[in-house]
């Protein structure tokens, strides 16, 4: 038995970067329920198997919030400073934001005739500015936006994540000032107070957004303590038991899932000899699949023909693939490119 954190030293890969992109897949595959039948009729697999718990999208969104917490945690610590930190991080999520922002804008102004009957170009402009500079999407959710569609108003609903994952950007920044991160005692205990915080809400009411920043924290954790926590396939396969169990008694999947889940996770990712892709390491398409995902299916479910899950989701996934190729050498990775230079600047 190894631990993560001899993993981690000693790998010069892991599998994050395919596992990011396949929880992307799985976010597309989840939205194409409620955009091929609306929410009132759609019947999302994972939901109906744990009895309402939970949906692929929302297991998808925790293990990115929880992945999301490794790397930025490794991000502040490997950082010369707080301008190198802070800049990696907004090369990172906003050249990209704006630019599926502006698509799905250019997106709802083409296909959305309704929406141009009704709204004030001015106005609309300015909210859109607004979105752009705070990281929000209330432009892309106005009424008359794919009016015809099973699931109207929306234009991209998956954006409303980007400006937790800035936060939680801002969490690790504070964290790191105060030095917090040489007491690691005080992590573990944070993680656990929040853990046992987000029980008592899940037997009272789903959280999504509770459940997105436990999962982060969690990942904070896992990387602190990565020196204690062993990589067991036994350890591995106990984990995915749990799962299956309490998929079946409600709210224990979703109670379990951030510990349970999360250590699926690190041991898909850094378990010695299991190499998922060699090609994701250099080409990140996780994060434009999920920016350009939504807007692609509620395209494809104009046509009332193709308002089905699965070929919805069969035509949106190459289709989201091809623009979030080209997100990744056109946009995100010149920006990145450039963080040297501004640093130097700064």
């Amino acid at each position: 038995m190894t631990s993560l954190g001899n993993q981690i030293a000693s790998r010069k890969h892991n599998n994050l970067n395919i596992l990011r992109l396949l929880l992307a897949l799985l976010v597309i595959f989840s939205h194409s329920f409620p955009v091929a039948l609306g929410f009132g009729h759609a019947k999302e697999l994972l939901k109906m198997w744990t009895h309402q718990q939970d949906t692929f999208g929302a297991v998808a969104v925790n293990l990115f919030f929880f992945i999301s917490g490794l790397l930025i945690t490794a991000s502040w610590l490997r950082s010369k400073s707080v301008p190198d930190y802070f800049m990696k991080r907004v090369l990172r999520i906003y050249p990209a934001f704006i630019v599926a922002v502006g698509f799905s804008a250019a997106l709802i102004w083409t296909c959305c005739p309704e929406f141009r009957a009704t709204v004030h170009p001015v106005a609309w402009g300015k909210l859109l500015l607004k979105d752009l500079l705070l990281l929000d999407s209330t432009s892309l959710s106005q009424p008359g936006i794919f009016a015809g569609n099973p699931l109207p108003v929306l234009a991209n609903t998956s954006l409303w994540t980007i400006p937790v994952e800035f936060l939680c950007y801002l969490f690790v920044l504070i964290v790191g000032l105060l030095g917090l991160f040489k007491r690691r005692l005080l992590i573990l205990g944070a993680a656990l107070i929040g853990y046992e915080l987000f029980i008592f809400i899940r037997f009272h009411d789903l959280n999504q957004l509770f459940q997105c920043w436990i999962c982060f924290l969690m990942g904070v954790a896992a990387w602190v303590w990565q020196d204690k926590i062993p990589l067991s396939n036994r350890l591995a396969c106990g984990c995915l038991m749990v799962l299956l169990v309490t998929s079946q008694f409600s709210p224990w999947f979703s109670i379990a899932f951030p510990i349970v889940g999360g250590y699926c996770i690190l041991w898909l990712a850094y378990m010695p000899h299991l190499v998922l892709s060699s090609w994701a390491e250099k080409t990140d398409l996780s994060y434009g699949t999920y920016l350009y995902a939504f807007p692609v299916q509620q395209f494809v479910a104009m046509n009332s023909a193709l308002r089905h899950p699965l070929i919805i989701f069969l035509i949106a996934a190459p289709a989201t693939l091809l623009l979030a190729w080209l997100s990744w050498n056109l946009v995100e990775k010149r920006f990145l490119a450039m963080k040297s230079s501004i640093r130097n600047r700064v």
